[in-house]
Parts: structure tokens; sequence; C-alpha cells
């Protein structure tokens, strides 16, 4: 009988420490995700520096038109911009993200070295979701990033608001719009994968080119 007591003891402990082994044992990986506009989010790997390729001209878009969507917002620099801006390129690169967000400002200085790079018929806009009262944050990350590109107070502006901010539950978030304020494709939640990000914009801004020439 001592015996056997002994024996179911051994078993016991030997149970335990299997399920101990199971619950201390670390998650695997979870796959990088876009951060909720509500909350911030941890910092991912920054990309590498990549090259990118010459984008081909689109044709004159038709004048008169009425556009897809009004709007007024002013940049972090006090300048003011329309929706007049969409008619002056064939297409525009619209990327939402705020400071707060690690996946937003890995990107950052990669969105830098793509506008410096894009054609006079490709524009790019930045819309910022940061608080409208404490924008000093937006303004030192998009400086140390050699970002030129002008950058929206999106949280001022009800016209973006209504046009496709509200919209927008995740960031980063990249949209395109041709010169008449409508969407191209569909829009981009996160930061691309792979080692180049400004390979991955510039081959999605060929691609909608393309689609607008019925290519």
């Amino acid at each position: 009988m001592k015996k056997l007591i002994a024996i179911g003891m051994i078993l016991l402990v030997l149970a335990a420490g299997c399920r101990t082994a199971q619950t201390d044992a670390p998650a695997s990986p979870a796959a990088e995700q876009p951060t909720p506009t509500s909350a911030p989010a941890t910092e991912p790997p920054a990309a590498e520096q990549p090259k990118a390729a010459p984008v081909p001209e689109t044709e004159a878009p038709e004048a008169g038109e009425p556009y897809a969507f009004s709007f007024t917002a002013q940049t972090l620099d006090g300048d003011t911009v329309t929706e007049a801006y969409f008619g002056e390129h064939d297409l525009t690169m619209v990327n939402v993200w705020a400071s707060w967000c690690g996946p937003c400002r890995s990107e950052l200085k990669e969105l830098g070295e793509l506008y410096s790079k894009l054609p006079e018929n490709v524009g790019f806009l930045s819309v910022t979701m940061d608080d409208p009262g404490d924008l000093a944050d937006a303004k030192a990350l998009l400086e140390e990033n050699g970002c030129a590109f002008p950058c929206l107070d999106g949280q001022r502006s009800s016209g973006l608001m209504i046009g496709f901010l509200r919209k927008v539950s995740a960031i980063p978030t990249t949209l395109f719009f041709d010169s008449r304020g409508n969407q191209v494709g569909q829009w981009i939640v996160g930061v691309p994968r792979g080692s180049s990000v400004v390979d991955a914009y510039w081959n999605e801004i060929q691609a909608r080119l393309d689609s607008l020439n019925g290519k």
C-alpha cells in the first residue's frame, strides 16, 4: 500500500510539472497589426532604405468635373489646403497617421524619401490625427525624418472627416485619389511588408496610375 501511495504522489508531481511548463511557455509572436486610432502602439523595426523606379505620367484630366467631396484644412505650418489640391495632380496619395502610433513613426523617413522622388503629376498629403491642441510631437517627427510634404490637421477639418476619415479605424492608413477626389483602388491599412517601404508604395502608385489610364 505504501508503495502505491508513493507512486501516486510521483505521478501527481510529474503532471503538475507539465502543466507549469505549458503555462510558462512563451506565446508565438503575432503578425504586425495597424494601430487602432484610439490607442498608442509599440515601435516596430524600421524599414531599409529602398530605391524607386520612375512613374509614368498619365493623360491630362478633364476639367470642369465636380469634386467627390470638399474640404478645407490647415497644415501644421499654417497653410490652407482644399480639395483643389486633387485637381493639381493625376493621382494623390494620402497617408493618415499619428505621432503616438509606432508603425506610423517607422515609415515616416521612407515617406519623406518617396515624396522627394514623386513626379509632378503625383501629389502627397499627410493627415495627422494628433490632438489639435498639441501638435508639437507631430511637427518634431516630421522635421526629424526629413518630411517636406504638407501635413494636415485632420481633427479640425469636418470636410476630411466626412470625405474619408470617419471610415478610418486603424492607422497608418493610406488612400489614393484621382484629380476629382474619387478614391482609386483599395486603401492600405498598416505599413507595407517587405524590406522596401518606398518600393511598395511606388508599386501601388504605378498600379493606380495604370488603372486610371485603362491599363
